[in-house]
């Protein structure tokens, strides 16, 4: 990668507006170009059809090699290549120089020319002929994906003129190997499926508080003890894995021959548990201490009271720099808590002799101390937002994930930024509402990433060149395995890749969704576990006050949908054709069939029956910033009305920092005990005929709290209370009692 363009953040050559009117079926790249135009006719391959390189550097024979390679693999034709054949146009051929026609693309720019005698790829770099043979490969029929022979079948590329080159410079994908390690055969995969998108930058998370992953010679406890912990989440079972140096060195090459920098993460001065446990003399409290075995923000920290931490890190960074060839080294920094430094007398001593104002400046302190190690070494510092706090080292750059805030912050002080919100660029929130396997939290979807701006609006066009880029983000807590991160990736790095590739004024979400649906038959033939959208319509709970009908579509045009409506674990197997009756308290499970075979997760929709003048309760909704549950009755409400179910998506709110109080009856139908679970994130609590039955308060992720409580039967006053700060939020009321299974609270029992 040339950081020269880097910097620049967004390229200022003009070059024609994509083309669209011409382009067919047949042509469905992803990232979108900046100019396509469709011709006539097409390129046919055959057994007789020759390379030919125009260009002496071993880069781009390189590229003409892997274009041979995968060629020969799926076609069985020979391929041979000719070097440096210069008697002008030969027909039959494909043809790779460095001989740009028209203006200056740049590095990472190309020109492809499909016509129906030949095909010409132009580009100044290999970099950039990598990424036209990328668009060649995506304008051949799928089975070019396939590691097999593909038998007899023709072999037609569509006539084209393509000029092309990317927005933004730092194209990421990140992959957080400390919560659950992947192998190696996986990471270069992962690169593989990065490099087919023109992604071009690879954030490896090396480092967490539940693991070390990278052996670091000089301190060999580091994988001893720091990539082993005792169990998972309560699971028994030992868990653990690292990288050599030698596997490492292995992917970093990898990865240069498709044009991807790695950027190796190194936690500090949070999220270090780990090492911790293998140097518990570099810790505040001396230790001893243990890998993490839960997932969240630990106090133990290292201690910036002692020189011993910062030889320590000076040696593992020294390391780390051999390793990894690229400018940037990113060494964590967010989520760092306070408390051991604040009791610590080192800690204390540093933060007077160094006249620093308090813990965040010492943080400070700490970070400015390892960016020096690092431009010692002909690196640059990169860290989470958290490291403007106290003040922000002065070649650092920033990589802004609490939204925009600190990316904004960061330009405007002249610090280079990427940009990787979790409003948008989280790939482990959840992709639907329904039927999606376990994830940490949050929602989304794939029109959500398509739709980010990586340059902020409050930027002016000075500040904005410091936006590098943008990369989507994958955290692992709940991606046991490699299956899981392909689906949480896949389709959604395609869309990144076009926000980060292609000028927000050609890019088009129907336009997209439209082009992705070719490539569903190419991740199929690549053999990957992407994501299938589950059918339009169904999705969670809805409440009906009539007899309604359900309209089903697939969200790929050409696919199926298989439906079921009975008992929960019925499994869809009745084509849907036409619209389907509702008449009460159903549960509805569909399905989507792919023409390739590949099929969606089962989305269910749970039908609740609801009388309007009888169910629902009555709400009021407060604005304001809490830490626990307020005194609601000191409290002005924003809005009032009523709602027919119990949760957060029926009653309109803000993002962040709200207050709900619900109130009213519920019908219990027989006497006995009853058990109420409330789950939500942040704090709530139940009341049950005046008297506290639940409580969940406080500030947390999504817990669930339960208790029992004695009910005869009839009608109960019923009050729900909850509050939201920020980030994730959820509210849900189950019941179980007598000949009662667990489930949420239906509609048909409150009153108001």
């Amino acid at each position: 990668m040339k950081y020269g363009i880097l910097l620049a953040g967004i390229f200022l050559i003009i070059l024609p507006p994509a083309s669209t009117a011409a382009i067919g079926e047949d042509v469905s790249i992803i990232p979108k170009p900046v100019f396509l135009q469709r011709g006539d006719g097409v390129f046919t391959m055959n057994e007789k059809t020759i390379i030919i390189i125009r260009n002496e550097t071993s880069s781009f024979g390189s590229v003409g090699r892997d274009l041979q390679e995968k060629l020969r693999r799926a076609t069985g034709y020979p391929l041979d290549i000719r070097p440096n054949h210069r008697s002008g146009a030969v027909d039959n051929t494909i043809l790779l120089t460095n001989e740009v026609r028209g203006q200056s693309l740049g590095d990472e720019g190309y020109e492809l020319s499909v016509r129906k005698n030949s095909i010409s790829i132009a580009a100044q770099t290999a970099h950039g002929a990598f990424y036209a043979v990328q668009s060649l490969f995506q304008l051949l029929p799928a089975e070019v994906e396939r590691q097999v022979l593909s038998g007899r079948m023709s072999w037609t590329i569509p006539c084209v003129e393509i000029r092309d080159k990317p927005r933004f410079g730092w194209r990421g994908m990140h992959l957080d190997v400390g919560r659950h390690f992947f192998p190696a055969a996986f990471i270069k995969r992962y690169i593989d499926l990065m490099a087919a998108y023109k992604m071009n930058t690879f954030h490896w998370h090396l480092t967490e508080d539940q693991g070390w992953r990278i052996e670091i010679r000089n301190y060999p406890r580091l994988t001893e003890v720091g990539s082993q912990r005792r169990e998972t989440m309560g699971d028994c079972t030992p868990y653990g894995g690292f990288y050599t140096q030698s596997e490492v060195r292995e992917i970093v090459e990898y990865a240069r021959q498709r044009f991807i920098t790695v950027v190796p993460e190194i936690e500090m001065p949070g999220h270090s548990l780990a090492a911790l446990a293998a140097y518990p003399a570099l810790s505040c409290s001396g230790g001893p201490l243990k890998v993490a075995t839960e997932w969240g923000v630990f106090d133990d920290v290292y201690c910036a009271g002692r020189e011993e931490t910062f030889e320590f890190l000076q040696n593992v960074l020294a390391e780390i720099t051999q390793l990894f060839p690229g400018p940037f080294v990113h060494i964590g920094g967010d989520e760092c808590p306070k408390l051991r430094w604040k009791n610590c007398v080192r800690c204390q001593n540093r933060i007077r002799t160094e006249r620093l104002k308090d813990e965040s400046e010492l943080q400070s302190y700490f970070i400015k101390r390892i960016e020096k190690m690092l431009n010692a070494k002909g690196k640059r510092l990169l860290g989470w937002d958290e490291i403007l706090e106290g003040g922000l080292a002065s070649n650092a750059a920033v990589m802004s994930w609490r939204g925009t805030n600190g990316g904004i912050e960061a330009a405007r002080a002249g610090h280079d930024v990427v940009m990787s919100p979790g409003s948008n660029c989280y790939f482990d929130y959840y992709q639907g509402k329904s039927g999606e396997p376990p994830a940490i939290g949050g929602y989304l979807p794939l029109d959500t990433v398509y739709s980010y701006e990586p340059v902020p609006a409050e930027l002016s066009s000075e500040e904005a060149k410091h936006i590098l880029g943008a990369q989507g983000n994958m955290w692992t807590e709940w991606m046991p395995d490699s299956l899981q991160v392909e689906y949480m990736l896949l389709p959604r790095m395609l869309a990144l890749s076009e926000v980060v590739w292609t000028r927000p004024e050609d890019r088009n979400y129907q336009d997209f969704t439209l082009r992705l649906e070719r490539h569903y038959d190419r991740l199929a033939a690549m053999g990957v576990n992407f994501r299938v959208p589950p059918p339009s319509g169904i999705g969670g709970r809805a409440v009906i006050f009539h007899d309604t009908l359900l309209t089903l579509s697939s969200p790929v045009p050409g696919g199926t949908v298989y439906y079921a409506l009975g008992e929960k674990d019925s499994v869809p197997s009745q084509l849907y054709s036409r619209a389907i009756t509702i008449k009460g308290d159903e549960v509805l499970r569909a399905q989507t069939v792919l023409g390739n075979g590949r099929r969606s997760n089962i989305a269910t929709t749970e039908f609740l029956r609801a009388e309007p003048e009888l169910n629902g309760l009555n709400f009021t909704y407060y604005e304001g910033s809490w830490d626990s549950l307020p005194d609601f009755n000191t409290l002005t409400p924003a809005q009032s009305g009523r709602i027919y179910d119990i949760g957060l998506d029926v009653i309109p709110h803000r993002e962040d920092e709200f207050a709900l109080r619900m109130s009213g009856f519920i019908t219990i139908e027989a006497e006995g005990e009853y058990r109420f679970t409330i789950t939500s994130d942040d704090g709530s609590r139940l009341f049950i005929d005046g008297k506290e039955t639940v409580n969940n308060d406080g500030l947390h992720g999504a817990r669930e709290v339960s208790s029992l409580t004695r009910l005869t039967r009839g009608k109960h006053a019923m009050t729900i209370l909850y509050f939201e700060k920020t980030g994730d939020q959820s509210l849900d009321l189950s019941i179980e009692g007598p000949h009662l299974a667990r489930h949420h609270v239906p509609p048909r029992i409150l009153s108001h």
